[in-house]
């Protein structure tokens, strides 16, 4: 078990992440908003405890989420009991391909899973997410300032096509306190081969 592995579990262990936040605003627009996606099946990478996950099946989603954490996945069974739809898988996310995750997927969510690898694991992880998509998939994306500029367009740009990238300040609210930590949403499609 890596040091990241240890961390991550001992921070689920500890308490609520400052990560750990309700659905973002963009992620209520695709699924709730005037354009909002047909429900389908939607795959959250790096899914923590599970609130977007329980969010989109509450709204007709079948949602899978995947999180290395296996204290994560346990509090998102939890939080989902009796929640049709919802489904926790404990695994890396540099894996997806070996774990049985449904298909076809319609969306896929990422809230800083990516930035949150090691530097050399992030081509495998993009490797992943491509193999478990299909041409044409939609993958939203919230990446923090750990992210160099041009990044995302050089990484993603083999199998996927950077249709939006708008920055965008994650939001977080914990008792009467209120952070913004900096970053960009971008919303990506699975290229055509």
């Amino acid at each position: 078990m890596s040091w990241r592995h240890v961390m991550f579990d001992m921070l689920y262990r500890l308490g609520r992440p400052l990560w750990d936040a309700p659905p973002p605003d963009k992620l209520r627009e695709a699924i709730e908003g005037e354009d909002a996606l047909s429900p389908g099946h939607a795959l959250d990478v790096g899914c923590g405890t599970g609130t977007n996950v329980i969010y989109m099946a509450e709204h007709g989603w079948q949602a899978t989420g995947v999180d290395f954490s296996a204290t994560a996945i346990q509090r998102a069974r939890h939080g989902a009991e009796g929640i049709a739809g919802a489904v926790f898988l404990e695994g890396d996310a540099t894996e997806l391909s070996q774990l049985d995750i449904g298909k076809p997927i319609d969306l896929v969510l990422d809230m800083g899973c990516y930035h949150s690898l090691p530097a050399a694991a992030k081509p495998t992880y993009v490797a992943e997410l491509a193999t478990v998509m299909e041409a044409g998939t939609l993958l939203m994306m919230w990446e923090g300032i750990h992210i160099k500029r041009g990044e995302i367009s050089d990484v993603f740009s083999r199998d996927f096509v950077v249709e939006r990238s708008e920055p965008k300040d994650f939001i977080v609210k914990r008792l009467m306190f209120r952070h913004a930590i900096a970053g960009t949403w971008y919303r990506l499609r699975r290229r055509r081969q």
